[in-house]
């Protein structure tokens, strides 16, 4: 499934580019589409960090995204890395108490903010504000000259940056220039650009399951069975591991397994996660070719558990799990190997596997492929020292088949579109 994001340049004086703003789009048609604005934060967020990925978006400089004060209430931001992020509050958002001590926590925390379409100054709480508050976007085109000299007195009292909105002119320019703008985004510059990337999607039974597990209390949680519900969603699973790499809780130890991956983020972190899913709404498997690869996935998975398990590496098996799950997600997002690896925080095992290097994990999964594919010869080969036989390769095989139909039958039951 394809998803579009558009992003714009915001420059300096000097015309490098400071950062981006990131707008909704939900097609290669370059106008936004009206709808509502925590869903479309909430696709923007999905889109940029789990599925395009900040290395193409925005060479990973500053991303601006517009928050809704629903997210901002519900702590949104605060998931996703303070450098990567600049926090835009809308114009509508009331400046309430709630929304500024969320204000507040995030400056703490290291995030940065920036006040959306500022044309004028009038409102009390606004003050309230402005102690946490790093940037003010203004709209050249609707702010009166009067409040526009207000806006600039404002900004040098409280030491924020100026940000000029809706630069189409070189005249425009250079008069924010001499007003003191150290920013400027608008036509002048670029119109914005669409950059578009191929969603892996999930299984809305494995989502609402995770739910329904997470509304427990922290006492109450099963993590074996957070663990075996991803294993039956690379979807979910690959959008977890994107999400680890965008998160605060970015982490330098490898993941070996997705029960890691669930343990490190813990229940507080998944359920922000699964909240930001349920605003973006769950998506269904499409065409018969996505299903395939998803299913083929799945039995890789068991498999190359399976017979780690045999060959007495079951400290590990987790991980040869994880590895024959993952063994085709290149093919899912249709990007090279080497550029989907560099955005999941892998074991440099698994990374060297899905690389084609040699290694334990790579000769288990090269194992399955060859009984997927009834390579027999080649099968022979790499049975000769693993004391494993024919008979109980195709025994694993066999039940690595019934375990994703059963998953298949039992829970996903999704209706096929064109």
């Amino acid at each position: 499934m394809e998803v579009f994001v558009a992003r714009q340049p915001i420059l300096t004086v000097e015309n490098d580019v400071y950062g981006y703003e990131l707008l909704y789009r939900n097609s290669e048609e370059n106008r936004f589409v009206p709808m509502d604005g925590s869903q479309a934060t909430s696709e923007v967020l999905m889109n940029s960090f789990f599925t395009i990925g900040l290395d193409r978006l925005s060479e990973n400089k500053p991303c601006f995204i517009n928050f809704t004060e629903d997210l901002l209430l519900e702590k949104v931001p605060e998931y996703f890395n303070p450098d990567q992020l600049f926090v835009e509050i809308l114009e509508h958002v009331s400046f309430s108490m709630d929304i500024i001590k969320v204000c507040r926590e995030l400056k703490e925390k290291g995030y940065r903010i920036a006040l959306d379409d500022i044309i004028n100054i009038d409102q009390p709480s606004l003050f309230e504000l402005l102690p946490y508050v790093h940037i003010l976007k203004v709209d050249i085109r609707s702010v009166t000259d009067e409040n526009r000299k207000k806006i600039i007195q404002l900004a040098e009292e409280y030491d924020l940056r100026l940000l000029a909105e809706k630069v189409e002119t070189n005249e425009e320019h250079q008069r924010c220039v001499a007003e003191g703008f150290s920013l400027f985004q608008g036509f002048y510059f670029s119109k914005p650009v669409i950059v578009k990337g191929l969603d892996i999607p999930f299984f809305s039974s494995t989502y609402f399951q995770m739910i329904k597990e997470l509304s427990l209390s922290e006492d109450e949680i099963n993590i074996e069975k957070m663990t075996g519900l991803l294993e039956q969603d690379i979807g979910l699973t690959y959008k977890l591991l994107r999400l680890i790499n965008s998160s605060q809780r970015r982490t330098k130890v490898p993941i070996r397994s997705i029960k890691q991956a669930v343990v490190l983020l813990g229940p507080e972190s998944l359920k922000k996660w699964l909240y930001v899913l349920s605003i973006e709404q769950t998506s269904t498997i499409r065409t018969p070719q996505s299903q395939l690869v998803i299913k083929t996935s799945l039995v890789r998975a068991k498999m190359c558990e399976q017979i780690a398990v045999r060959i007495r590496a079951k400290e590990k098996s987790d991980g040869y799990f994880l590895t024959g799950f993952l063994s085709l997600v290149d093919v899912m997002v249709q990007r090279p190997v080497n550029e989907v690896i560099e955005s999941l925080p892998l074991d440099e095992g698994i990374k060297q596997c899905m690389q084609g290097c040699k290694n334990a994990y790579r000769k288990v999964l090269d194992l399955a492929i060859r009984m997927e594919k009834a390579d027999f010869e080649g099968l022979e080969s790499i049975l000769k020292n693993d004391h494993l036989s024919f008979t109980e390769v195709f025994e694993i095989y066999g039940q690595a088949i019934a375990w994703t139909e059963k998953l298949y039958q039992d829970h996903f039951k999704v209706k096929v579109k064109g």
